[in-house]
């Protein structure tokens, strides 16, 4: 890994920045920068933060930067967690598992304690076993997340992932919550709040409001169409016939996801059209 300084000049100078340039607003003058870039001084964290800014970059490139294009093991373990898309995605989640127990990680590493419970959480979610899937994940929910005002990124993403522990009146208030903090903090995650949504709307048909759960599959529609996730589509397409009584459009975009190969989402289709072929 390269040190600050290194990184610093590098990206400097591939921007064609001048050390004056980077010096702006930070109260210091062009021969600290060279101090900095040179690793004779090193800044503090809020002036790190500043010449990182006037590089034009965020943090976390500056950190990949430095790594040699690399993501560090820890943002490495965080990347592939927020890449998993189903409980069903075994390998991924051994994999992740695997990742962390090599990171040797201890008390002093919250978040990593954090993510290996909800994985063997998932796994039990995957075995069917949903009272061992409460017992390890509830209290990260009572404990954690039920107290956090504003949610982050991550944890919307391990929402999304434990939703199907929670009884349905529960599930309905956090998706619903979970997708206003979406669009009030982070409208670039239209494929996480279609999840959502999805998620919303199942839980609406399982309580057999299809009326309410065509007001959220709608929701869904134009975001899946924005972000070209045709195997989502689908799916919203099958479940909206399902709830418009139309037998022969859910099973053609059951078959569409089977040419697609989309082998989990069309499973879980197949399920919800056996499941409820009384509205056909």
């Amino acid at each position: 890994m390269k040190t600050f300084g290194e990184t610093l000049q590098k990206i400097r100078k591939s921007r064609n920045i001048t050390q004056q340039q980077l010096a702006s607003n930070t109260q210091i003058n062009r021969s600290t920068i060279s101090k900095i870039e040179h690793s004779a001084e090193e800044p503090a964290y809020e002036l790190a933060v500043k010449l990182i800014n006037n590089l034009g970059i965020t943090q976390e490139e500056f950190s990949y930067i430095r790594n040699n294009y690399q993501l560090d093991t820890h943002d490495k373990i965080i990347y592939d967690f927020l890449n998993i898309a189903y409980s069903s995605e075994t390998d991924k989640i051994d994999k992740i598992i695997e990742q962390i127990g090599q990171r040797n990680i201890s008390i002093s590493d919250p978040i990593m304690n954090i993510l290996v419970t909800i994985l063997q959480g998932l796994k039990a979610i995957n075995a069917n076993e949903l009272n061992l899937a409460k017992e390890l994940i509830l209290p990260i929910w009572n404990d954690y997340l039920a107290k956090i005002e504003t949610w982050t990124i991550l944890d919307l993403y391990v929402i999304n992932l434990i939703f199907i522990i929670f009884d349905e009146e529960t599930m309905a208030s956090i998706s619903e919550q979970a997708i206003q903090t979406i669009e009030n903090n982070y409208p670039f995650l239209k494929s996480l709040e279609v999840n959502f949504l999805l998620n919303q709307a199942i839980l609406y048909m399982e309580r057999q409001d299809f009326s309410t759960a065509i007001t959220s599959l709608n929701r869904a529609l134009p975001l899946i169409e924005h972000s070209f996730r045709y195997d989502k589509l689908f799916l919203a397409k099958g479940r909206l016939a399902i709830c418009h009584h139309n037998q022969k459009e859910a099973l053609h975009c059951l078959s569409v996801l089977k040419e697609m190969e989309a082998t989990s989402v069309y499973q879980a289709l197949s399920e919800e059209i056996t499941k409820f072929n009384n509205q056909f």
